[in-house]
């Protein structure tokens, strides 16, 4: 998985090779003290969140560090993080811990793509096409949802309140990565959500 690490501000980076302590308290407050520098100005504080409950959540559990290795595993912290709430959209940004690496932002892989309508300039015409022309990756995701028992992380982005156009995302947890399987896009305008899948990698 690409980690934005060029991205991060030293700081952030001195912040993300310090071990976390052990207990989950010392954890937590690494891992705000690390969001705040990473997210610089874009996300808000978190005293703002209006649900403190969910503002933090993590998610601990083991996996094997070798295909069918059960008897040698890693254990991975996932830590979502609030960063900001929208009309109808609500942002995150993901971190993990493990032993060996400490406490790092999570980028998530997705492409890039670009939408043709059958009138140029007009956003609300028939689509034509969306066509992926490569691969970028993001460190927030928009209306995301994890699943501990799929190990799973799925985005939904809204890009107007009726949900007639969007971008959506699945993540699974593979291999100690976390794997794009999931990509699709519903750029129509059109009163309906249609949308077209650009990414299939089950």
């Amino acid at each position: 998985m690409i980690r934005p690490l060029l991205c991060l501000p030293l700081a952030a980076l001195l912040l993300a090779a310090t071990p976390a302590t052990a207990q989950p308290d010392g954890l937590e407050k690494q891992a705000r003290k690390l969001h705040a520098l990473a997210s610089g100005g874009y996300c808000e504080p978190l005293e703002n969140a209006h649900d403190a409950e969910s503002a933090y959540q993590s998610w601990t559990f083991s996996y094997d560090l070798y295909p069918g290795a059960a008897s040698d595993q890693e254990e991975i912290t996932l830590i979502r993080i609030w960063c900001m709430t929208g009309a109808y959209n609500v942002t995150h940004a993901y971190y993990t811990y493990r032993n060996y690496e400490g406490l790092m932002p999570l980028a998530f892989a997705q492409p890039a793509f670009k939408v043709r309508h059958e009138t140029e300039d007009d956003f609300e015409s028939p689509v034509e096409s969306v066509d992926v022309t490569g691969m970028n990756a993001t460190t927030i995701l928009v209306n995301s949802v994890y699943d501990a028992e799929t190990r799973t992380i799925s985005s939904n982005g809204l890009w107007r309140g009726i949900g007639d156009a969007s971008d959506a995302g699945t993540w699974v947890f593979n291999d100690g990565e976390w794997t794009l399987k999931h990509y699709e896009v519903d750029a129509s305008y059109d009163g309906e959500a249609s949308p077209q899948l650009v990414v299939d990698y089950e």
